[in-house]
């Protein structure tokens, strides 16, 4: 007799046997002993995670002759062991794939108004039902509302968005979970103990990990692993050619580090090797996904490291380092995907990673704007504030007569320590007459919008005791570009934050 595979010889026969989806088959079992089990089911969910399974034992439940607690399969009785064999005449199981077409369906829905032959129902399982043709879907759609008694649908897919809606509003829907890796890790074991095979619990949560949540997946893992005869998790990772759990790591610790001569010869060795580089960017971009939760939720995860020294690393990291690189990787990859040249386009990956200058934290960056606004710059950084609350009402003030120069005003303002001095400093020096104090501005100037116009205005008039007047000068961009380069108070912020000017764009009127 040919070997069984392990997924089709623990294929659970009951509901008590299905792992992970108690939310689906809670409700499925209170219909069943109530008798309110609806005639359209959908099953929907990724693949391997127990839909066809399942749908078998409802069909089980529905004609099985001795049913345990009004719901649960006797697997024992003629009906039962027929369908498990699945040549049972009244459980029909259609590959949406392959019978697609409206002929197919036709026949389906003629064949409809006979009775059981066998058992109490009839019971058609299609699998992919989201492959069926337009057509093919709108036929079914009567049936699905009102079949005949005796029949009942249960449509299982991978893809429930491509249903057509009023597929999905005559059906009852579950949804079946991707399985926690913790939970098949579990079950793993529970198969290796039952199958006399000893092998690490590290190795099976490798299993575990890679099956991504489908039990199916994991099982045949299992099956090739205890082919190849593996014990350890060192074992697992030589059978299956899987070198890429250990060299994640390694770039991830040359990223952190911004490494590049480091990561440059990681990727001219994964050249050498061969490996798939869309499967280890993949891989890599997982592990930095998973960095970032551990960084967020530090006392929740359980996420384990193959060095101390990476996990020490990631610990000293900052949460928008590795925001950063999980950024790029996740956007990279599909550039890859697509990519003529994929090892070239890994490489600039690892280099645009690790030519990044070291990020500044969030944290610092605040700090340092909490000095900036308490500094000179408070009146033009905050211009939602209210007035009243930057500036103090004007008291009498003490001037030397022979101090009324625009070097004068400039000098009060800053002794005064007004947040209106670096302002008034970035304007032209001004003419000073007996009646008038006359300034020349660009029409494009700064201080043409800003709030403290009025303030600066009236503090003038009443320093020199003469009226202002503003003369307005037409400006080429350019010009007022390389003004705006100059004012005190964008060279401050530069210098604050070690920063450059890159690009400047003029505001459009």
């Amino acid at each position: 007799m040919s070997y069984l595979v392990l997924a089709r010889r623990y294929r659970p026969k009951t509901f008590k046997e299905v792992v992970g989806q108690s939310h689906v088959v809670k409700t499925l079992v209170n219909a069943l002993k109530q008798g309110k089990l609806s005639h359209a089911l959908l099953f929907s969910g990724i693949k391997g995670t127990g839909k066809t399974t399942v749908a078998r034992i409802v069909a089980k439940a529905l004609n099985c002759k001795n049913l345990q607690d009004k719901y649960e399969p006797c697997n024992e009785c003629l009906n039962c062991l027929e369908i498990n064999k699945g040549i049972y005449v009244d459980v029909i199981e259609i590959d949406a794939a392959s019978n697609r077409g409206i002929d197919q369906i036709r026949d389906l829905i003629e064949n409809l108004k006979y009775s059981p032959a066998k058992g109490k129902a009839k019971v058609y399982i299609i699998d992919e039902v989201h492959m069926l043709t337009k057509e093919a879907s709108n036929a079914l759609l009567k049936s699905l509302e009102e079949p005949p008694s005796h029949v009942y649908f249960i449509l299982a897919t991978t893809e429930p968005n491509k249903l057509i809606p009023t597929i999905l509003s005559r059906c009852q829907r579950y949804d079946f979970k991707r399985l926690d890796p913790t939970l098949i890790t579990k079950y793993l074991a529970d198969i290796c103990q039952r199958e006399n095979y000893e092998i690490d619990l590290s190795a099976l949560e490798i299993l575990a990990k890679e099956a991504q949540g489908s039990i199916r997946d994991a099982l045949s893992l299992l099956d090739q692993a205890m082919a190849y005869g593996v014990k350890t998790k060192e074992d697992l990772i030589s059978a299956f050619g899987w070198h890429e759990v250990t060299l994640v790591e390694e770039l991830a610790k040359t990223l952190l580090e911004r490494n590049f001569k480091e990561a440059l010869k990681l990727a001219q060795k994964i050249y050498q090797d061969g490996i798939d580089l869309v499967y280890l960017m993949e891989k890599m971009t997982e592990f930095f996904r998973e960095l970032l939760v551990m960084k967020t939720f530090p006392q929740e995860s359980r996420f384990e490291f193959q060095t101390s020294a990476l996990r020490k690393l990631v610990l000293e990291s900052e949460t928008e380092e590795i925001l950063l690189i999980f950024q790029i990787l996740l956007r990279d990859l599909e550039i890859l995907k697509k990519s003529s040249y994929p090892q070239l386009q890994f490489e600039l990956t690892l280099a645009k990673i690790c030519e990044f200058e070291k990020l500044v934290p969030l944290k610092e960056v605040i700090q340092k704007l909490d000095t900036l606004i308490q500094g000179n710059f408070t009146g033009i950084l905050s211009h939602n504030l209210d007035q009243s609350e930057v500036l103090s009402p004007f008291q009498d003030l003490n001037i030397k007569k022979d101090n009324l120069t625009w070097e004068g005003f400039l000098e009060f303002l800053k002794e005064e320590n007004s947040p209106l001095y670096p302002l008034a400093s970035s304007l032209p020096k001004p003419e000073i007459t007996s009646e008038e104090v006359s300034i020349k501005i660009p029409s494009k100037h700064f201080f043409l919008n800003s709030s403290y116009v009025s303030l600066i205005k009236e503090k003038l008039e009443k320093f020199f005791n003469r009226r202002l007047n503003l003369e307005f000068l037409e400006e080429s961009s350019k010009i007022f570009i390389e003004e705006v380069k100059e004012r005190a108070e964008v060279k401050s912020i530069l210098k604050i934050f070690s920063a450059k000017i890159s690009y400047l764009q003029p505001l459009k009127e």
